[in-house]
């Protein structure tokens, strides 16, 4: 009688797993990151109904710092898609899981894809802050960056900062609550940045960062559980070395 108890507990939990979609697992796993994300997307909605993009870029330029100027063009870098494949080599470089290469490989160009078709396809008359403002109206600018013209929406800088931070948040091992608050405020300063720079207005700072976002999300619940070949869990440095004595590889 004792002994059924723990395989009708097993069995109950091995159901009960069946039963969560991988958004809930995802969802599960990383609380803290999502909750703070979902409250932060909620709450950036409501200027994009309340004040014109124009309005609110110049009422944000009112403030600036020597300082800032000074860190703002370095730490926007952090958003470039240069920064990204760097990254991404470096994490092939450490013995990552090919698995693991593949998800961040993959969200970045699916994120890019949807970037580049709405700046050149839907929205290639979006134009940038620099060429919107009023006659008249002067801003604070960072002496040193160029201001482009064109191609405003959305901002690809902060859908690739949002895309990282999304992709380290779920694939990182250890769930720490504090290195979540760390992206998050990362990613907030990066897309900021675009804004102190003079580079994109509000609305495309807000859709980017959906955009990489999303493309993180599916992308992982498409490939990070997929029951493939036994080299998608091994890192690259194995597969060459397997490749290389002539071992065959199991697909």
């Amino acid at each position: 009688m004792y002994s059924i108890k723990p395989h009708y507990q097993l069995n109950r939990y091995k159901n009960s797993m069946k039963q969560i979609t991988p958004i809930r697992m995802i969802w599960c796993e990383n609380k803290l990151f999502f909750y703070l994300l979902t409250a932060l997307f909620i709450i950036g909605i409501f200027p994009l109904f309340v004040l014109d993009k124009v309005a609110f870029l110049i009422f944000l330029k009112q403030w600036h710092d020597p300082v800032v100027d000074c860190i703002a063009p370095y730490l926007t870098w952090l958003g470039d898609g240069v920064t990204y494949i760097c990254l991404l080599w470096m994490v092939a470089l450490l013995c990552a899981s090919c698995r693991k290469i593949i998800i961040m490989g993959g969200s970045f160009v699916c994120m890019s894809i949807v970037v580049q078709l709405l700046k050149r396809a839907f929205f290639m008359h979006r134009l940038r802050p620099i060429a919107l403002l009023p006659v008249g109206e002067s801003l604070h600018l960072v002496e040193g960056v160029p201001l482009l013209r064109d191609l405003s929406f959305p901002s690809g800088h902060s859908a690739t900062i949002f895309l990282l931070i999304s992709v380290i948040q779920l694939l990182s091992e250890s769930k720490n609550k504090i290195y979540s608050v760390i992206l998050l405020g990362l990613a907030l300063t990066v897309a900021y940045s675009r804004m102190y720079l003079c580079q994109h207005f509000y609305t495309d700072v807000y859709v980017g960062a959906w955009i990489g976002t999303v493309a993180a999300v599916i992308v992982y619940i498409a490939l990070a559980h997929l029951n493939g070949p036994d080299w998608l869990d091994r890192s690259i440095y194995c597969l060459i070395y397997t490749h290389g004595k002539g071992f065959p590889i199991k697909k």
